[in-house]
């Protein structure tokens, strides 16, 4: 923990997994794609929804970030997916490669 309390960040690599709400309006006032406040809703001129936001830091840089969309109701390919962003996200962090899945 740091002074603050806060938890201190790894020095090499690390990854950060959290759900992030994003809103996409229709209107010209707002940016396509912007975090939404929590409690914040859509109306008929916008959308909302939620997702996974997967980041990978090197030394305290930010190096990727990857966005993995969750529907109401997620299929086991929807899953899939999310457990293979995860896994390479956790392989990167440890310092190797990816492997392939055989089959």
């Amino acid at each position: 923990m740091n002074d603050e309390g806060a938890p201190s960040r790894p020095s090499g690599r690390w990854v950060s997994v959290r759900l992030q709400h994003r809103h996409v309006s229709f209107d010209e006032g707002f940016e396509a794609d912007e975090p939404l406040p929590d409690g914040d809703c859509a109306d008929e001129a916008s959308l909302s929804y939620s997702g996974i936001v997967i980041t990978s830091y090197d030394r305290g840089e930010k190096i990727s970030e990857r966005w993995i969309p969750l529907g109401v109701d997620p299929s086991e390919a929807d899953d899939e997916r999310l457990i293979e962003q995860l896994r390479e996200a956790l392989l990167w962090q440890a310092g190797r490669p990816p492997q392939i899945a055989e089959e």
